[in-house]
């Protein structure tokens, strides 16, 4: 359920404290444009936070189900949108793993490579996928949340602390440590320091 916390937006005589509805239509994009320009970071986020493609596709189809639901309602501009829709995808994987209370993996960052064309290649890349998944289990779920809205969904910073209610100095500051936290984990194994 999406709730005045997640949107800012309250409804007549909602005590919550959020601001109002405007009454001045600010002209959101048609839903069916939303999902097209989002679906794919979302559901990678999702992914991120999952570590499940199946599971994934059902967080990031319960997103949109509570974005739609919401939508003509909230009314979010343009330029609030991505944090809004990345707010409800972030309760939303939240709420599943509270419903499912079990621990959940990062990434399949098959997402973020071209496939190999060898299958040596294809054998080293997924050593490597696993690897990284196993260090990510290691990080607390911040460290994951951050890195899943950074590298899966490509927020900005200004979006992360949107999304996760922190200023937008404290995201960076929040990202780069999670990420350092996840080459320190890696980076025993590979001289250059970078991640696979």
């Amino acid at each position: 359920m999406i709730t005045a916390a997640m949107t800012g937006v309250a409804e007549p005589g909602d005590p919550s404290g959020a601001m109002p509805a405007p009454d001045v239509e600010l002209s959101p994009l048609p839903f069916e444009r939303v999902y097209e320009r989002h679906a794919g970071p979302v559901y990678r986020f999702c992914l991120s936070q999952t570590g499940n493609v199946a599971t994934a596709e059902d967080v990031a189809s319960d997103t949109f189900a509570a974005a739609l639901a919401a939508y003509e309602r909230v009314r979010p501009h343009e330029s609030g949108l991505r944090p809004w829709l990345f707010r409800i995808a972030r309760n939303e994987a939240i709420d599943h793993r509270r419903r499912v209370g079990r621990a959940r993996r990062f990434l399949d960052r098959q997402w973020f490579r071209p496939e190999p064309e060898h299958v040596e290649d294809a054998a080293l890349l997924r050593a490597e996928l696993r690897e990284v998944i196993a260090a990510m289990s290691r990080l607390s779920r911040r460290d994951r949340q951050l890195l899943g809205l950074r590298l899966a969904a490509g927020l900005s910073f200004a979006e992360i602390g949107t999304v996760t209610g922190m200023q937008e100095a404290a995201a960076r500051v929040g990202t780069h440590r999670a990420l350092k936290r996840l080459r320190s984990l890696v980076a025993p194994q590979d001289p250059d320091g970078e991640l696979p």
